[in-house]
Formats: structure tokens, sequence, C-alpha cells
């Protein structure tokens, strides 16, 4: 298996892990009210999103693509920065409702760059055509 190959599994096998520990973790916390206690499940999900990062530049350096002429590129990075202030949102929002509002959003908003991913096109999901 060549390096890029890799990388990409790699990167895609944390994109969703990253994605179902967020669920896990709203559904804790906003679901059940539950606060997480133990550290490890505070810093994980640092660990495993600075890795989701160091690999997605990796892939991008070495297909030489840029954000700037590679649309899709453009619109998946600009996702990720709207799921991160959504998820913050969900989980420090003392509003309930906004809470759930936001952790749902986060989720489409997730799922919207796995297809981004998958497709390449910036429909996502929806480039079916």
């Amino acid at each position: 298996m060549t390096p890029y190959l890799l990388i990409k599994y790699f990167h895609a096998g944390l994109a969703l892990v990253s994605g179902f520990y967020f669920a896990s973790r709203g559904l804790w916390k906003i679901g059940l009210g539950r606060k997480i206690q133990a550290r490890i499940w505070k810093i994980l999900p640092h660990i495993i999103d600075t890795l989701l990062l160091v690999s997605g530049m990796a892939l991008a350096i070495m297909q030489a693509l840029n954000p700037s002429i590679s649309g899709w590129l453009l619109v998946k990075l600009g996702l990720v920065v709207l799921y991160i202030v959504i998820g913050i949102t969900a989980f420090r929002c003392q509003r309930p409702l906004l809470s759930w509002f936001s952790y749902i959003a986060a989720l489409l908003v997730w799922f919207w760059i796995l297809g981004i991913a998958v497709h390449k096109q910036p429909e996502g999901w929806l480039d079916v055509v």
C-alpha cells in the first residue's frame, strides 16, 4: 500500500471516529445531561482532531491541492470551521433547545463534509448527476 493510501485511509477513519465521538458526547451531555468527568475523554477529541487536520494537510500537499483553486476543498474547510463553531455552541449553550438545534446542525454539517470528501464536489451527497 502506498503512503498516500495509508494517509488517506487514516484520515477517513479519523473523520468517522471524530464524528461518532462528537455524536456520542452530544447524546451524553445534551441528551442525558451528564458531564464528562474523566480527563482522557476531554483530551481525546483534541488529539483525534489534530491528527485529522495534519493528515488532511498531508493529503492536500501530496496532491498539490490549493483551496483557492479546488472549490470543493475550500467549501470543505469552511464547513469544518462552521462545524467547530456550531459544535462549541451545542456543548456550551445553557438553553436546551438551542443546544439540541446546534447539536443536530453540527451533525448535518459533518455529514455534508463527508459527502464532499467522497464526491469531491461542494454539493456533497447532493451531487447525484
